[in-house]
């Protein structure tokens, strides 16, 4: 079985998360039920969540007018795919 990852999230990170569109209910209740521990929302996902975070980031980057929003979502994919 997969190993949970955890995740760091600044408040803006968090907020953009929460405004996908394609959000399983499930990671949606994580996210919404995250502590804040020195500035930062830490999030346990199982790897299929954060895949599913991912391709939803990539929607929003890639079906968005405005720019600095795209660009927003495309730095968060990229910060997740790190981990």
């Amino acid at each position: 079985m997969d190993t949970p990852q955890s995740v760091e999230l600044t408040r803006s990170e968090r907020e953009l998360l929460l405004n996908i569109r394609h959000i399983t209910p499930e990671v949606e209740k994580k996210i919404v039920s995250s502590r804040i521990t020195a500035n930062r929302f830490h999030i346990e996902l199982e790897p299929a969540e954060l895949e599913g975070l991912m391709a939803g980031l990539s929607s929003e980057s890639n079906y968005t007018d405005d720019r600095t929003m795209a660009r927003a979502y495309e730095e968060l994919r990229q910060k997740l795919e790190k981990l």
